[in-house]
């Protein structure tokens, strides 16, 4: 008589027979919809349970020992709600046909259905694990014992016993195979998945050369419109003969191992039938037992890598040209104050440093070379140090300087920081311009001196004058300081015209304005051609004693030098001098009042009979005096 472990021992293959048929399925059943799959799980596993009941020991009329009771749950644990109830529709009907309405053995099906859809809610949140698995296992033992006590039926607890057992290790041992299932199911899929969906092209063969698998981008640019059409063939089907033979000949050594990883950069048509650069790489494959069987290959689209790589080529090409053709110095220093680069005409522009200034050469370094050399006239004596933190903390601000250098040449240097910590410095050699410069500054000097000066005496203009004049007036005033003004005339000037000529006239003009320049003795007195034969002198910071003196010593050199004037009273070229001073007691000045002033002191002078000083204060207290002669 066969014993219940024997029986049971058949219903275990029978459930790891449906087990690993359903385990093998999945991965090609995976892009079936959820429920349809689930239907089809719970037809599985109602199917086992079936066999399982077929296989079954019967212990006593109408009571069967089977593992049914393990599908039941597994179908309710991993299937769901639609698996669990085609699997007991299934097994309850077939244990009607078998042995009649049993309620408690059907009860038995039904609560086991019931406890893998609670542990299956339990855990949905989470990942399932062995664990869940064994705790299913022994929660399925445990029903068909509780079923015998609720019944009092302890005949059957002893046959039980293999029976929770079995169910046990069937339960535990499905849901690892299922989990392990899954998850290589899943690792497929995303293999699957990364191999369709890649951009690069994708492709593994086997060690004769045929595509075992490849993804859409490789079947495109083949002209296959799905990547299954191109599996089973080789290189001599998609390419011409020699490319194939040669790629054929690179792989055969890559499998043979005396290569270890091909790389070939190629211009290849693409799908579209444009050119582009691709740049494929493969990798021989080993089986679990290290034999090699196959390759795998990636080919990945390079036109826009070697585009860049070419304009960048092209760029340092440009910017060494440029670098090497501008007529300006140049060089980039970084965070640091290091060259990174710089040209010849940089370290040329610089003849006693340009050795040190070089890539990698520190700013600081430069620069005291510099003062050792004297390369540069502007550097402060005695504060070199100075000097050179000044230029250092300057680097990475924009600024502009100019350099003058020991052999007379004047460098502008340009400092213009970078966003990203580095400075680019620029130096033109602006000799030219500066020496053109100086000498607009000296012609610009000129043009204003022969503005503001008489061009036959070479003394102040009337216009200059003037300027003096308001000047002067704003200036003492502020200052409450004396201040006197002289208005010369030339005695019967136009007797001497008359008489002598305008060429004499002018050398007569000539000689006054000397005499009257050589009276002056301070350097801010400033004597002027006020018109004709007309002088002015302003004295500023003199009182009216001390304008009489300057009056008085004019007078008197211009009658000694005695140059003959028939039409004068003293047959000698004579001038009168008329005198106005502002004291410091008065403060409001014009300079229309102090030549009124002077005008009616000179007047005065011409009609005291000529050659005479005349002179008086302007308004306040009145004091007059003057010479005699």
């Amino acid at each position: 008589m066969t014993s219940p472990w024997q029986m049971l021992a058949g219903n275990l293959a029978v459930v790891a027979l449906f087990v690993l048929a359903w385990a093998h399925a999945r991965f090609w059943l995976r892009g079936v919809p959820g429920a349809s799959r689930a239907a089809l799980f719970g037809t599985v596993m109602g199917l086992g349970a079936v066999s399982t009941m077929l296989m079954a020991a019967e212990i006593a009329p109408g009571r069967f020992l089977d593992l049914r009771l393990s599908l039941v749950a597994l179908s309710a644990f991993f299937g769901g709600p639609l698996a669990a109830a085609i699997t007991l529709v299934m097994a309850l009907t077939f244990r009607v046909v078998l042995g009649g309405v049993v309620l408690p053995a059907m009860v038995t099906i039904v609560a086991v259905a019931a406890v893998g859809l609670v542990l299956r809610q339990i855990v949905r949140r989470g990942a399932i694990t062995p664990w869940h698995a064994l705790g299913l296992g022994i929660a399925t033992a445990i029903v068909p014992s509780t079923s015998a006590v609720v019944q009092q039926a302890w005949t059957m607890l002893p046959n039980l016993v293999p029976l929770a057992v079995l169910n046990t290790v069937a339960i535990f041992l499905a849901g690892v195979i299922f989990l392990q299932a899954r998850r290589f199911a899943a690792e497929r899929d995303l293999l699957a998945a990364a191999l369709a969906q890649s951009p690069d092209y994708n492709y593994i063969k086997d060690q004769h050369g045929r595509f075992v698998a490849v993804n859409e981008r490789v079947a495109r640019l083949h002209g296959f419109a799905n990547p299954t059409d191109m599996i089973g063939k080789t290189d001599f089907d998609i390419a011409t003969p020699e490319r194939a033979s040669a790629l054929f000949a690179a792989e055969q050594s890559l499998i043979a191992g005396r290569e270890t990883q091909v790389e070939l950069e190629e211009l290849l048509q693409d799908e579209t039938g444009a050119e582009r650069w691709f740049t494929t790489a493969k990798v021989p494959l080993h089986g679990a037992n290290g034999d090699m069987i196959g390759i795998a290959g990636v080919t990945r689209d390079i036109t826009a890598d070697r585009q860049l790589r070419q304009d960048l080529i092209d760029s340092r090409n440009t910017l060494s040209y440029a670098l090497e053709e501008m007529s300006d110095g140049l060089a980039m220093f970084d965070r640091q104050g290091n060259i990174i680069l710089c040209n010849d005409q940089y370290r040329a522009l610089f003849p006693y440093t340009s050795e040190v200034r070089r890539p990698g050469a520190n700013l600081r370094d430069i620069l005291q070379e510099v003062v050792k050399t004297g390369e540069q006239l502007s550097i402060p004596a005695g504060h070199e140090a100075a000097w050179i933190e000044q230029i250092i903390g300057n680097l990475h601000s924009e600024c502009e300087e100019e350099v003058n250098l020991f052999d007379g040449r004047w460098l502008q240097v340009r400092t213009r920081p970078t966003s990203e910590g580095r400075t680019l410095v620029v130096v033109t050699d602006v000799t030219r311009l500066k020496n053109a410069e100086l000498a607009l500054h000296s012609a610009a000097d000129q043009l204003k001196h022969l503005v503001r000066t008489d061009s036959l005496t070479g003394l102040l203009n009337r216009r200059a004058f003037d300027e003096a004049m308001e000047t002067e007036i704003a200036r003492s005033a502020r200052t409450a300081a004396p201040m006197s003004l002289l208005l010369i005339d030339v005695d019967r000037f136009k007797a001497f015209n008359d008489e002598y000529g305008h060429p004499a006239g002018d050398d007569a003009l000539r000689l006054v304005a000397k005499h009257l320049r050589g009276s002056l003795k301070r350097p801010a007195d400033m004597a002027a051609r006020y018109g004709g034969e007309e002088f002015a002198a302003i004295l500023p910071d003199t009182d009216e004693d001390g304008a009489y003196l300057v009056a008085e010593a004019f007078r008197r050199s211009v009658a000694d030098a005695k140059l003959p004037h028939r039409g004068s009273e003293r047959s000698v070229l004579t001038a009168s001098v008329g005198v106005a001073t502002y004291m410091p007691d008065n403060l409001h000045r014009s300079a229309a009042e102090i030549i009124q002033v002077a005008d009616e002191a000179l007047y005065s002078a011409k009609a005291a009979g000529r050659d005479r000083v005349f002179g008086t204060r302007v308004a306040g207290k009145q004091r007059r005096y003057g010479t005699h002669n």
